[in-house]
């Protein structure tokens, strides 16, 4: 098995950055580029609660939360990622766990390792990896958080 693409989507959680030394090591052991994929979610989908909001103020905050998932995105990549693989970030919008399989087949990706709980996972597995892992065309790796 040839594994040149390594995707490694994050929350920019705690438990997302702790993966990085298996992803590191996965990335140097295969030679492998390591695609570092942050998905905002779609705020403009959801029914309105308690009335409509104004369009361009949901606009504002998703691309609010894309410029600090940018900023994150580097933070981490040169932190973990500057001396061991070459890598490539991109942000995207939408369902984290269909926009993570779209990813991969887009991309041609080999391998994907990630961590088993996101940011807003209160069980042993949150459902984006578990969506991840029960629809992926590719091996999924996954990272437990620490306890």
């Amino acid at each position: 098995m040839e594994i040149k693409k390594i995707l490694w989507p994050t929350d920019l959680s705690k438990c997302s950055e702790e993966s990085m030394p298996q992803l590191t090591s996965l990335a140097e052991k295969y030679g492998a580029t390591v695609y570092v994929l942050y998905v905002a979610e779609d705020l403009a989908h959801h029914k309105s609660w308690y009335g409509d909001f104004d369009l361009s103020h949901i606009n504002k905050i998703v691309e609010w939360e894309k410029e600090k998932a940018t900023e994150r995105q580097q933070e981490i990549c040169q932190k973990h990622l500057e001396d061991c693989a070459p890598f490539r970030r991109h942000i995207a919008v939408g369902d984290p766990a269909k926009k993570i399989l779209d990813f991969i087949g887009k991309e041609g990706i080999d391998m994907v390792v990630m961590c088993r709980k996101g940011e807003k996972g209160n069980f042993d597995m949150g459902g984006v990896a578990q969506k991840v892992v029960s629809n992926s065309p590719v091996p999924v790796v996954m990272i437990p958080s620490a306890p």
